[in-house]
């Protein structure tokens, strides 16, 4: 077991690292129930995106005055600042269903340019998913194997649904295991966007591939949050994700195992993360622009000035400063969307 003191000097030197706060009681362990109160040890590190919704423009040389941070409505003091410093620990997850297997050519073709994108110090992991998700590579810097493991990602498919539960609580139990200290995690799903619902018919007609416990939305998100991971995705839909679409729409039994719409968009708006859709001649333009949405975010930490039970998710809310927008009356207010994660739990 760790100790507490070197769960502390963990929690700062990693610092954007997930990392449950230690407590600081003296007090001897009994078999109470009562609730254990966290104390400001735990560095809150934060990705934060601001941009311009009309134009698509990312609002750049911001410093650290220029953002408010609360955390459950209480205002916090912030002690670290960067732009575009931290390395990046990218997880590539492919789609192998039917749905997605018209346009996986191209969505390979582009994660292949895109590795020239990435810095020496980034890393890259590969992943596939359907009912389950696999790990075809590890965390690497070397490209060569990022590169041999989209072209074998490229030519799988999958007779299976997609159960995005599962897949993403498996993605996120991936990203934790990045191998850079301090980078910043990103998920990047190359998808149609569609899901299958999961349950017993599902499970023996689309499913029979998946674990024999599937992981729900909660722990889905619970380790998701828990993994500091920004989810992004690049949405490229086939005809047969149109056709399918409407065959659900059209047969409502068909609804009983068939696709649903938004469950990605719904985890990265979750993190704070981009999703951009795209075409078969724009794909590698795209996906380049959302690497860009995640590297050149601003990242931004503070330790809480409130105490709080272990294992509470708190909520947290950034903003622009009123005084930006008067320094610079050429932007709205009401045109600036600042994302981040949604919360945390301590």
């Amino acid at each position: 077991m760790v100790s507490q003191n070197i769960r502390l000097l963990m929690c700062a030197a990693l610092l954007g690292s997930p990392c449950k706060a230690a407590t600081q009681s003296s007090a001897p362990a009994t078999s109470s129930a009562a609730p254990v109160i966290h104390v400001s040890t735990q560095l809150v590190m934060l990705d934060i995106l601001v941009h311009d919704k009309k134009t698509g423009n990312l609002i750049g040389s911001l410093g650290a005055e220029d953002f408010e941070v609360y955390e459950d409505g209480q205002m916090q003091r912030t002690s670290h600042f960067s732009h575009d410093q931290l390395p990046l620990s990218v997880v590539f997850l492919f789609d192998l269903t039917d749905t997605v297997r018209p346009v996986l050519k191209p969505l390979s073709e582009a994660a292949q340019e895109i590795l020239g994108h990435l810095k020496p110090q980034d890393e890259v992991a590969i992943m596939v998913f359907s009912s389950h998700a696999e790990v075809l590579q590890d965390f690497t810097a070397d490209r060569a194997l990022a590169a041999a493991a989209i072209e074998k990602a490229s030519g799988m498919k999958s007779r299976e649904g997609t159960f995005i539960h599962e897949d993403m609580y498996e993605a996120a139990g991936q990203a934790m295991k990045s191998t850079i200290p301090g980078s910043r995690r990103a998920l990047v799903w190359l998808t149609d966007g569609t899901s299958n619902v999961e349950n017993s018919l599902s499970r023996k007609t689309i499913g029979k591939s998946a674990p024999a416990v599937l992981h729900n939305k909660e722990q889905a998100t619970e380790e998701l949050l828990h993994s500091g991971a920004v989810v992004a995705a690049l949405i490229e839909k086939s005809a047969l994700t149109d056709t399918m679409v409407a065959t659900g729409v059209m047969n409502p039994l068909f609804l009983w195992t068939g696709l649903r719409m938004g469950e990605v968009k719904a985890f990265a708006e979750m993190t704070g993360g981009p999703v951009l859709n795209t075409s078969k001649k724009e794909v590698a333009t795209r996906l380049a622009l959302l690497l860009d949405q995640l590297r050149h975010r601003y990242t931004l930490g503070y330790y809480p000035a409130n105490t709080v039970p272990e294992g509470t998710f708190c909520k947290l809310q950034v903003k622009l400063r009123p005084g930006f927008y008067k320094q610079h009356p050429e932007l709205r207010s009401a045109d600036i969307v600042v994302r981040t994660k949604r919360g945390y739990y301590r």
